[in-house]
């Protein structure tokens, strides 16, 4: 994890920070999540500037996903899949895949403003990318109006 961190933040490590997941934005997490994982009370990150980066886990079929998501500017810069633990679906983690999420950004609706295609026996892996490029974008929204 601390390579991917540093690769994004001209090679060094900012602090770790937190959100705590209260009020409107544990609303809608939870509405992302719908049942599929449950909503931690907080989350972690690391941040410079207007970039966020977010480390997040969610159950694909039976075992989570572990992703990275750097967001800028309200978008996604990169999503990339960390610890992959399922034993099939494991396409999500293609460049080519993961490629579709970049520039996305949330709509008022929670949801991406671009489709992302789907993978052939992959969709619940798929599903899990998705939510959590979704919390990424709601998550850093949250901290950055903050300012």
């Amino acid at each position: 994890t601390s390579d991917y961190v540093k690769s994004f933040f001209d090679g060094e490590t900012p602090k770790k920070e937190t959100v705590w997941v209260i009020g409107e934005l544990r609303d809608n997490i939870n509405q992302v999540i719908n049942g599929a994982d449950s909503t931690p009370v907080r989350y972690r990150y690391w941040r410079k500037d207007d970039r966020t980066l977010w480390v997040l886990d969610s159950v694909a079929r039976t075992m989570p996903i572990t992703a990275g998501v750097v967001v800028e500017d309200g978008k996604i810069l990169d999503i990339s899949v960390l610890t992959y633990r399922e034993t099939r679906g494991h396409e999500v983690q293609n460049r080519v895949h993961r490629a579709q999420y970049y520039g996305a950004s949330i709509t008022n609706k929670n949801t991406l403003d671009k489709p992302i295609n789907g993978i052939s026996g992959s969709t619940l892996s798929v599903n899990s990318m998705k939510r959590m490029a979704r919390i990424a974008l709601l998550l850093h929204n949250d901290v950055i109006k903050d300012e």
